[in-house]
């Protein structure tokens, strides 16, 4: 499958990025949905497959955290980059077991977007 073919989930609250991300993404030929909550996220995933996730850790219910322990533990193969405006964010230990880095994890506001388009296609 070309890089740019791969299907990508974002979740964030913040209206103003979700729809801009979403939209850098589509024009760059990703196929892209989206959602605001950890809840909803999690039910994208168990009903469908993506080859990546761009997911932000502060969300109203379960959090970034939580959705992706969930995700893996109920067998989600996508690839995790958090996308997070808590530059103080530490990446938990059980996500670090399931090959979560530091290297995924990206700072908002991104001055480029297309820094996150080179590291979707350096991990799929």
């Amino acid at each position: 499958m070309p890089l740019n073919q791969a299907k990508i989930l974002i979740i964030d609250d913040e209206p103003g990025l979700l729809f801009s991300l979403t939209a850098f993404l589509e024009d760059e030929g990703y196929s892209v949905k989206s959602t605001s909550s950890g809840e909803d996220a999690l039910h994208n995933l168990k009903d469908d497959s993506f080859d990546a996730v761009i997911i932000d850790i502060r969300l109203p219910g379960k959090d970034g955290n939580e959705v992706m322990l969930e995700a893996i533990e109920s067998g989600c193969k996508a690839r995790f980059l958090i996308h997070t405006g808590s530059a103080d964010y530490q990446l938990p230990q059980a996500l670090q077991t399931y090959g979560i880095t530091q290297s995924d994890i990206f700072l908002k506001p991104l001055a480029d977007l297309e820094i996150l388009c080179q590291a979707l296609d350096a991990r799929l």
